[in-house]
């Protein structure tokens, strides 16, 4: 089935506006650690928690939403799920008490999850080859641009009414975006693939024998870590001394890593002129440039320039990683994408768990520079990766 380019535009309009909102749910507790604290009568760690539980559980879902998917279609997934997504949301600015934001956290977390490795299978089933690396490099701006989207809407909902007033926003635009997908998505055309014939799990281990989707998977591994694991500390160390920024200042720093993020829908281009390996491998060394660079440095204005690039190299590394995935998962892409998200959510998990113990520990500096040592660990996987034959590309 082949669309007219403004349909086949539409489309990808949507999908991003879905990721940059579902992906924003994540971020959403990040910097929202005093308000509840206050708010709830927890302590610290209760706060992270929030954060936490989501990722945890969105993880999970990748497991659950990926085979779901190929069995009874990527498109309808994903609809269920976001409208469910939308009415679990939209209970939350309901929530009084730490137990049931928990609660309400975990199944948004879980159902949340019916988008990323859908959308993914979606597109490979649905645009031609000339489309789909501009469909993956907006979907994935979405994701990246919601590590920054999603602090910022927090921050100022929280700031102009209450931090409740984040899940009646996020329910209000999951159910509108649910009424674009059901307008403006066609059903994908139908795959054959063995997950419908073998277990989930079985196909999940057929993947992991091959040894480039290994690779990936560590490469995947430690992306949000680093990239949640500082924006965690970050708060922390430059509203303290010797900076002592405002929480507007704050809030505009956070911000502008949106710029950073802009580089992510170049990624056709620098695809298609080097080739995905050499692209992924100059990307992951502007963000453990970057990375370095926020901790090593002292001034608030070189900080923010550093974050910047930063987050440039881990947004143009997110497409490329999505593409790569895609390809050598081939037929059982459906599995070899949740299982992407999946492990690209348990770093996301684990980040806040490894960066706030190091910053109590050690400081913001040697903090940053752990978390790109752990980075620039994960990227030397990308020496041992092989460019992609056209001929196992194909549907």
């Amino acid at each position: 089935m082949i669309l007219s380019r403004k349909k086949y535009a539409a489309m990808t309009a949507i999908l991003f506006l879905c990721a940059l909102t579902v992906v924003s749910s994540v971020y959403t507790m990040t910097p929202l650690t005093e308000p509840l604290m206050q708010s709830l009568k927890i302590n610290h760690t209760q706060a992270a928690g929030a954060a936490s539980v989501f990722s945890f559980f969105y993880a999970v879902g990748f497991l659950v939403f990926g085979p779901i998917g190929s069995r009874f279609g990527n498109r309808r997934t994903m609809l269920t799920g976001l409208l469910t997504l939308g009415i679990i949301t939209l209970a939350g600015g309901l929530v009084m008490d730490y137990s049931t934001l928990l609660l309400l956290r975990a199944f948004q977390g879980f159902f949340a999850a019916s988008f990323a490795p859908n959308a993914l299978t979606y597109v490979f089933q649905t645009y031609p080859d000339r489309q789909r690396i501009t469909a993956i490099s907006y979907i994935s701006f979405g994701y990246v641009t919601a590590g920054i989207f999603g602090q910022v809407m927090a921050t100022i909902l929280d700031y102009y009414y209450k931090w409740q007033a984040i899940f009646l926003v996020f329910g209000i635009l999951y159910i509108f975006i649910f009424l674009m997908m059901t307008w403006g998505l066609p059903k994908e055309r139908k795959q054959a693939s063995t997950i419908y014939k073998q277990q989930y799990w079985k196909s999940v281990i057929m993947l992991l024998k091959v040894k480039q989707l290994m690779y990936c998977y560590v490469i995947t591994s430690v992306l949000l870590l680093a990239f949640i694991g500082m924006y965690t500390i970050l708060g922390g160390s430059l509203q303290a001394a010797p900076y002592y920024i405002t929480d507007i200042e704050l809030l505009f720093i956070r911000s502008v890593g949106f710029i950073g993020m802009l580089l992510s829908l170049c990624s056709g281009y620098f695809v298609e002129k080097f080739g995905a390996i050499r692209t992924l491998r100059g990307s992951l060394a502007i963000s453990i440039g970057g990375l370095c660079g926020v901790g090593l440095l002292s001034n608030p204005l070189m900080i923010t320039v550093m974050s910047i690039l930063f987050v440039a190299g881990i947004s143009l590394t997110f497409p490329v990683m999505m593409l790569l995935v895609g390809e050598w998962g081939g037929a059982e892409r459906a599995a070899a994408s949740s299982f992407y998200a999946f492990i690209l959510f348990v770093g996301a998990t684990i980040g806040p768990m490894i960066a706030v113990p190091l910053y109590q520990a050690f400081g913001f500096m040697v903090s940053c520079c752990l978390l790109a040592a752990i980075l620039g660990f994960g990227s030397i996987f990308s020496l041992f990766i092989r460019e992609k034959k056209k001929t196992l590309t194909r549907d």
